[in-house]
């Protein structure tokens, strides 16, 4: 918007809750999964309208005291377009994201392959978190982690699920 002299400004609305990181570990595995829905809702929303996030995990999710679950830090988002890649919404050639979390592309910067499965890879990631209680890349440094995330070496979670066969599927090297 503007003001009376012509300033532009703009509004966000202030979110009150507690980020999902920092209580997933006190929510049982029904409510943890009930968020990932949600959130899913809003990816598959932002996906409607070309838009990929391209940092989802449980530190930019917010929970209201009221239940409500918003996806915050878009931040890094990208405009898709036709067949469905990315072309980043700044002026630079450089990607971001949580190497805990990244899908292989993304950690290797090829433009040109990142799209709407970079985004579910993600989701698939966090539901790898709340079924193991780890991230699926990890390393003794961030480097390390980002070398990890870029080879798509995952984690091994030490456990049996029955939705780590839905993690690993929405994880596959595109």
């Amino acid at each position: 918007g503007s003001n009376d002299r012509g300033d532009l400004f703009y509004a966000m609305k202030r979110v009150n809750g507690n980020p999902w990181s920092e209580v997933m570990g006190t929510l049982s595995r029904e409510e943890n999964l009930d968020i990932l829905l949600r959130v899913a809702d809003a990816v598959a929303f932002a996906h409607s309208r070309d838009v990929i996030h391209m940092d989802l995990k449980p530190q930019n999710v917010m929970l209201g005291q009221f239940g409500e679950v918003y996806v915050m830090d878009w931040g890094l988002a990208a405009a898709v377009h036709k067949p469905g890649k990315a072309q980043l919404i700044t002026d630079t050639d450089v990607v971001g994201g949580t190497p805990a979390y990244m899908a292989p592309e993304v950690a290797l910067g090829k433009l040109k392959e990142i799209g709407f499965a970079s985004d579910i890879y993600l989701m698939g990631a966090i539901l790898f978190k709340i079924v193991t209680g780890i991230t699926p890349h990890t390393g003794k440094d961030g480097s390390a982690c980002l070398e990890r995330a870029a080879d798509n070496d995952i984690q091994d979670p030490g456990c049996e699920d029955d939705f780590l066969p839905v993690a690993y599927k929405a994880m596959e090297a595109k």
